[in-house]
């Protein structure tokens, strides 16, 4: 696994800066705001009313996939 839950949102950006896109679809300008950035995905990404487990999930899937690419 790539992406946990505990993952803060400045450290997933840091260390996968390709999940952007991803994460911008679910939570939109709030990925740019530095309230949320020190916050844990899974408070982020309840706050916007959404299942955490499957963004985290379809963000895993998406790493995996360009791993395997060679990307």
């Amino acid at each position: 696994m790539f992406v946990n839950l505990s993952m803060t949102l400045r450290e997933c950006l840091e260390k996968y800066p390709e999940v952007e896109d991803i994460l911008y679809r679910y939570i939109e300008e709030c990925l740019y705001c530095e309230g949320f950035k020190d916050e844990p995905l899974e408070v982020v990404l309840k706050a916007h009313k959404l299942q955490p487990e499957k963004v985290v999930k379809e963000i895993n899937e998406f790493l995996k996939e360009k791993r395997r690419d060679g990307v």
